[in-house]
């Protein structure tokens, strides 16, 4: 009779083994996707960075020449040329 219930006690071991072994594989997919997500976004945000440093380093770069001082009075302190003619549109105000 000994034999019978070693019997059952190894299948429901093996059983047990083989319900964690499933359980395990699964989790561990589970935890690579959204791992591989992460590393997804973390690439693009790197390669938007890279980019935008680019577009510094460019302007960085760049002569301090006539042209370059214009644009910048121009796109940071709203400045134009006195021979700019410049018309405003309110229709969407």
């Amino acid at each position: 009779m000994e034999r019978k219930n070693t019997g059952v006690f190894v299948k429901l071991a093996i059983f047990a083994l083989a319900t964690f072994a499933v359980v395990s594989i699964v989790y561990l997919q589970l935890t690579i996707n959204e791992e591989r997500t992460k590393r997804d976004t973390l690439k693009a945000e790197v390669g938007a960075l890279e980019e935008e440093r680019d577009e510094l380093k460019n302007q960085v770069d760049a002569p301090m020449d006539e042209e370059y001082i214009i644009d910048i009075a121009k796109e940071k302190l709203n400045l134009r040329l006195p021979e700019e003619i410049i018309f405003y549109n309110n229709l969407y105000d």
